[in-house]
């Protein structure tokens, strides 16, 4: 039984979100240094199922800049996914969930102390910091973002003042491998296309994103009044795809004006109708929600080695194209209503 003494709570309030942040100012934030300390002092006592080590990393020649990395532990060492085959699979207290971590794997509470909504690692991290944020935990629900982790999520990424911080979600059906609730969060320190891409009007609160090869839909904080619009906005679309059963990813990440601007002044938060994810294979490359922002994290050296742009832009328009080209004209009509 994990003791409430014995993990800290990181407490907070409006006053501690960092709106905007810089790229050349090392200066982290509580939260940051809280996170990166807790995660250092995992790794210290063996809590990780392996020491993070990516071999190799590059940047693919091309239009899109996408980050390929070498990280063959995380496909041989990691958990066997969960099988997952239906957008409305029930939690099943039989498998493995988050409600079994031992007391080393749960870094600190985000919430009032009873260990409900907290961070803890990610036992097969893909970068540093890698984390799970788990809310309402103890309430065992199913991989169905809920507008409560939403709002968590994008706290999360407030509370950080490292432009570098990506929050993501993996739907059922969409790789997901714990029937959980979670979402991961962890520290990428490279400028990613998404952070500035152009995005295209769509209806008010919601743009499109389209010329790219994983092509869907975009909220900036900067277009809403508070975060709880801005939230909102975000969950009414996302509740849709689940009430269609449409697999989907999401990404929140720090946003600029354009590359190579220091300044972050904004957060975006990409949502991605997709085909259905079938099995996950541990090895291979696959193409999920970090596949989705660019930054693709491969288990096995013959597809590293080999590994194009126009291959990646082959399967990220595979996975998303039809699926955006439906939800985009039923959206409207759904976004649309009062």
């Amino acid at each position: 039984m994990i003791s409430q003494n014995e993990i800290p709570t990181f407490r907070y309030n409006t006053e501690n979100f960092h709106f905007i942040v810089k790229s050349n100012v090392e200066n982290d934030s509580a939260f940051d240094s809280i996170l990166q300390r807790a995660w250092k002092q995992a790794e210290k006592v063996g809590a990780f199922r392996y020491n993070l080590n990516i071999r190799s990393s590059k940047t693919l020649r091309g239009r899109y800049r996408f980050l390929a990395q070498f990280n063959p532990e995380r496909g041989h060492c990691r958990r066997a996914p969960e099988s997952i085959t239906f957008m409305r699979q029930p939690f099943d207290p039989a498998r493995f969930n988050f409600t079994k971590l031992s007391q080393k794997e749960i870094l600190f509470d985000v919430g009032n102390g009873d260990l409900n909504d907290v961070v803890a690692i990610n036992s097969s991290p893909l970068e540093s910091g890698h984390c799970l944020l788990l809310s309402e935990r103890l309430k065992c629900l199913p991989q169905v973002m809920t507008e409560y982790s939403l709002l968590k999520a994008v706290e999360l990424c407030l509370l950080s003042s490292s432009w570098s911080l990506r929050i993501v979600f993996n739907s059922l059906c969409a790789f997901a491998s714990v029937n959980h609730l979670h979402w991961h969060l962890y520290y990428l320190r490279y400028e990613m296309l998404l952070e500035y891409i152009n995005i295209c009007d769509y209806i008010k609160g919601v743009h499109l994103l389209v010329d790219y090869p994983a092509k869907g839909f975009c909220l900036k904080l900067s277009d809403f009044k508070d975060i709880t619009d801005f939230v909102s906005r975000a969950i009414c679309l996302v509740n849709y795809l689940q009430s269609r059963e449409i697999p989907h990813n999401t990404c929140i990440t720090r946003a600029k004006s354009k590359p190579g601007d220091e300044l972050y002044d904004d957060v975006r938060i990409y949502i991605w109708a997709r085909k259905p994810s079938g099995s996950k294979n541990t090895i291979s490359y696959y193409p999920a929600v970090c596949e989705f922002l660019g930054h693709l994290s491969i288990r096995d050296e013959d597809p590293y080695n080999n590994l194009t742009e126009d291959g990646v832009v082959n399967d990220l328009n595979e996975a998303t194209e039809e699926y955006f080209l439906l939800m985009k004209n039923e959206l409207k009509s759904v976004l649309n209503q009062p």
